[in-house]
């Protein structure tokens, strides 16, 4: 028996001088085989240890690290000419903070023992229950380049059109990691590697208030209208989180379709018309980064194809009195003790479900794992009801149509064109103050 043990022990020795050894799944055989050997000698053939990651979040939106399930892993260890790790998912250890990883075969994964430094590149989130809770992306790593090509959010390719109705709910996270290791490093608690998250997307919320106690403003639905919707993710040093976005020329249409009216008036706060504080029903976009110069912003003239927030409302004025002096019934609502004029669809007769739609140009300038909120003031003391938006907009596939309790109109008063105000300009006064002229006035002698 010893002989044997002898004769094992110097096997496994040559396995351990060779370069590159990966002990990949190995320790149960081992352990089995050297049941009868002394500890040192056990000690000496087992020079690798099991390797494990911890992980932190930046930015938590959806994804967190208590939701976090799974995600995948590269690897690249020091004079290996491939992949160490090759896209294998490292999957959470019970309800701790730690994730392990299985090769493909089953094994687990080893620290080689002659090798001091190991990069990481990490992405997900992934589920490997239900493959619809994992992200939907097409990876192309290689030692010398790490990328994601051609990623894209639910958008025109959606047949059911649900990044129109439901925004972000439609969405997915996608967060990345990257880390470089050296056993007994700073990044390594023994040989578990701390992956540190990023949010590669751009979080996209929308919100509206009206000041003016004396209007009402509706609203139906907010979309985004023509942003980037297509982009190429890239490791690349000298970015945020090693992260470098470029996107494509393609464009896509985001938003939400809200299923009953969502008055903003009279609010001093701002409402949630894409977003919601209730993650559950969180409707709050996952957009891909995008910088767009001045000129992308859209202009009815010069950039028809720019980007805007397209907005279905109605806006009313709220008047006191029951009555209204040279006005009909046909134009007016008479609630109690006022009246309530519609100003916007503009129309001869009072219909409370008459809506149209109007927008305002935006420029994205929208950096990966930061949250972006446009809030929309109607009706302020500098600010309107937005301008009329481009011809057929209402026929964009996915926008609502008339029903019950709705009316779209989408004719505009002759006087109006696209980009037009849709409200008239409010009262404003010029003012100039006359100078003081000397009064003539007696000399009064002091008595």
């Amino acid at each position: 028996m010893k002989r044997d043990n002898e004769n094992l022990i110097n096997l496994t020795r040559k396995m351990v001088m060779k370069r590159n050894v990966k002990l990949l799944g190995t320790m149960a055989m081992l352990s089995m085989a050297l049941a009868s050997c002394t500890t040192d000698e056990l000690k000496e053939v087992y020079q690798g240890e099991k390797i494990s990651f911890t992980t932190r979040m930046t930015r938590a939106v959806a994804t967190t690290t208590n939701n976090l399930k799974a995600f995948r892993v590269y690897a690249d260890a020091d004079g290996y000419p491939d992949w160490f790790i090759d896209g294998d998912t490292a999957r959470r250890d019970g309800n701790s903070n730690i994730f392990s990883i299985l090769s493909k075969t089953g094994g687990s994964y080893f620290w080689p023992s002659d090798v001091k430094k190991i990069k990481f590149w990490a992405y997900g989130p992934i589920d490997p229950d239900n493959s619809e809770n994992s992200i939907n992306i097409k990876p192309n790593m290689t030692v010398g380049t790490q990328s994601f090509e051609h990623f894209s959010p639910s958008s025109d390719d959606d047949k059911d059109k649900k990044h129109m109705i439901d925004g972000g709910k439609s969405h997915k996270d996608f967060i990345v990691a990257y880390a470089e290791a050296e056993r007994g490093g700073t990044n390594t608690d023994g040989t578990t590697v701390e992956l540190h998250f990023n949010h590669a997307l751009s979080q996209i919320v929308v919100k509206a208030k009206c000041p003016d106690v004396e209007k009402n403003v509706k609203i139906r639905g907010a979309w985004l209208m023509n942003v980037k919707s297509t982009g190429l993710l890239v490791f690349q040093d000298g970015y945020v989180n090693n992260m470098k976005w470029t996107t494509t020329a393609d464009l896509g249409n985001y938003g939400v379709t809200l299923g009953s009216v969502k008055e903003v008036t009279p609010r001093t706060d701002y409402s949630f018309l894409i977003g919601s504080n209730d993650e559950e029903n969180n409707t709050s976009l996952m957009l891909v980064p995008q910088k767009d110069d001045a000129v992308d912003m859209w202009n009815p003239d010069s950039n028809p194809d720019g980007a805007y927030i397209l907005l279905l409302c109605r806006v009313e004025a709220v008047h006191k009195g029951a009555t209204h002096t040279g006005g009909s019934t046909d134009d007016v609502l008479v609630e109690g003790n006022k009246h309530i004029h519609q100003l916007f669809p503009v129309r001869d007769k009072y219909n409370a479900k008459e809506y149209g739609y109007t927008c305002v140009a935006i420029e994205p300038d929208w950096e990966p794992g930061k949250k972006y909120v446009y809030n929309l003031e109607f009706c302020g003391p500098k600010s309107g009801a937005g301008v009329y938006p481009p011809e057929n907009v209402g026929s964009t596939p996915g926008l609502p149509a008339n029903g019950e309790d709705l009316e779209i109109v989408t004719k505009r008063p002759d006087d109006k064109n696209v980009g037009d105000p849709v409200l008239d300009n409010p009262i404003k006064f010029k003012v100039d103050v006359i100078d003081w002229d000397n009064g003539n006035v007696p000399d009064i002698p002091m008595p």
